[in-house]
Parts: C-alpha cells; sequence; structure tokens
C-alpha cells in the first residue's frame, strides 16, 4: 500500500470552517452556479431549483427569497427571529451540542457497536488521495451493490472522485481493517455549521461497525476545534426508519428547522406524486394527506 498521509483522529487535528465566501468559491470550483442575493450566497441543486450555499444559514425573512426570479422552487432556512413566517421546514438529523458530544451521547447499542469498532478497525484522517485511488472503488462496489444501486466502472469512478477527495475544504475519514479500507466518509464546514456528507462502507466491514467509528470520531475532531457549533447528518428518512434509527442513536435527533420554501404551482403536484422523498426534504411536508 503507498505511503499514505494520514493523521490519527485522537490527534489535535483540525477542522476549520469555511466562510460562505470560500465555499462559494469552492462551488464554483467545482462547476456549481452561485448566486449572491440578500448578504448571503446560493446555489442552484437541480434545474431550476436554489437554496443557500449553507443549508442552515439561518435567513431572516427578507433574506429567504430566491435569487432569480424565474425559478421552479426554492428554500431557506429561517432564524429564530423569523421562524414564526416559515411556511415550510428543513428535515435533517442535526446535532446542536457539539461541545458536550461524547460516549454518553450515544445509545447503549451504539456505545456497544463503537468499543467493538474500536477493536476491530482504525479510523483515521485521510490527508491526501492515495488510498481512496487504491481502494475506493471496492468499498463503493460493494456498498451499491448492497443498497441495489447501479455500479459504474472504475474508471468512471476515478473520474468522480475529484469530487470526493480530501481537500482544504473537504475533510475524509477513513476505517481501515489490517490496513484495507472499509469504509470512508466526507465532509465540510461552513461557518459553525458541519455537514456529513457521504458515507460508503463495504459489506465485509459492516461487522467492525466503521460507521459509528467515523460517525464519532469526527464529531470528535469537530468538537477539538472549538469553531462548530452544530452537524448535520443528513435527511430525516421516513421511508428507511433503521437509517433514521442509527443516526437517532449517535446523538443525532430529527429536527425540523423552519425555512421558507416554495415549489412553481405548475409542478407541485407532479412532484408531490413521483417524487415524494424530494418534496420532504425540500419543504418539511408529507405529500400524503393526513400526514405532517
Amino acid at each position: 500500500m503507498t505511503n499514505l498521509q494520514i493523521r490519527q483522529t485522537n490527534s489535535a487535528d483540525v477542522i476549520l470552517p469555511m466562510t460562505e465566501a470560500a465555499a462559494a468559491d469552492w462551488y464554483r470550483q467545482q462547476g456549481m452556479q452561485i448566486f449572491y442575493h440578500q448578504g448571503h450566497y446560493w446555489k442552484q441543486t437541480k434545474f431550476g431549483f436554489y437554496e443557500p450555499i449553507n443549508l442552515l444559514a439561518r435567513l431572516t425573512a427578507k433574506q429567504a427569497t430566491c435569487p432569480k426570479k424565474i425559478h421552479l422552487g426554492f428554500r431557506a432556512s429561517l432564524c429564530e427571529a423569523d421562524a414564526a413566517t416559515a411556511n415550510g421546514s428543513i428535515p435533517i438529523h442535526l446535532l446542536s451540542d457539539v461541545e458536550s458530544y461524547n460516549l454518553q451521547s450515544l445509545s447503549a447499542n451504539r456505545r456497544n457497536h463503537l468499543k467493538r469498532c474500536h477493536k476491530r478497525a482504525q479510523i483515521l484522517q485521510l490527508l491526501s488521495p492515495d488510498l481512496l485511488e487504491e481502494q475506493g472503488y471496492d468499498v463503493f462496489y460493494s456498498a451499491t451493490i448492497r443498497f441495489g444501486g447501479k455500479v459504474i466502472p472504475k474508471k468512471v469512478y476515478l473520474s468522480q472522485l475529484a469530487k470526493h477527495l480530501p481537500s482544504k475544504q473537504r475533510y475524509v475519514f477513513a476505517g481501515l481493517i489490517n490496513d484495507k479500507l472499509g469504509g470512508y466518509m466526507t465532509t465540510y464546514v461552513v461557518d459553525g455549521t458541519a455537514y456529513i456528507e457521504r458515507a460508503l462502507l463495504a459489506t465485509e466491514a459492516l461487522s467492525a461497525y466503521i460507521g459509528t467509528g467515523l460517525v464519532f470520531e469526527f464529531v470528535q475532531a469537530c468538537r477539538r476545534s472549538g469553531k462548530i457549533r452544530e452537524i448535520v447528518y443528513g435527511y430525516h428518512t421516513p421511508k428507511d426508519p433503521a437509517l433514521s434509527t442509527f443516526k437517532e442513536g449517535m446523538g443525532f435527533p430529527v429536527r425540523h428547522i423552519p425555512a421558507k420554501v416554495a415549489v412553481h404551482p405548475l409542478i407541485d403536484p407532479i412532484f408531490r406524486w413521483r417524487y415524494s422523498s424530494a418534496y420532504y426534504f425540500l419543504t418539511g411536508k408529507y405529500p400524503m394527506a393526513g400526514k405532517k
């Protein structure tokens, strides 16, 4: 295996937030359309849909308007003072007390799994792309097959890997079992909010509970930084209760962040019907009548 550039997760590692302006430059480098509007930077997530690049920036009601007059939809989290004006929410798993996060923040099950992880695996922060370029595809392939996803050729995976490599903006944590990559997780931080972006675990590594170790050690790194007040661990997924149970057991309860949301009335019925999960993520509202 290549001489890797890594950092032990129990070292004095520094997780530094980007400013919104720095994040805007980072997204532009990735080819994303960025707009400056009412004091904040916004991005186009899908064609015609917009949101602030820091999803939990908590805008005022005046700021929470779409940067483009013609659009299919947008959303923006609202500050506490203007929360009463919200017409939707952002349904996420959120850790809002990073400073006091420790073993007791986990459920009994997750504490047990973490102990097993520490015995069977090594959790490291990657500082170079070497390990992902060498072994990342095997992890991707295993995880994709397990979830019934579409497998892409290795050369395509490697061409897309640039979007997930360690950098000054993206922090990558990896789990190794006997020097073999068992899983990895990509993250980034804007202002005081950290985002767990992507996690891939090889099926054969699940018994080592690497997923538990990756999340726990990333939070500890954020805590040591002293500059991060909250961590987002993806959307609440009602259709995947096991995933939600795992995240809650890791100390990330479900939170509905008050938001200003909009979906163009011509596509709203189709969006509700054909893309119910995406509609829920965007608006915080269940498409089916009678649910909130």
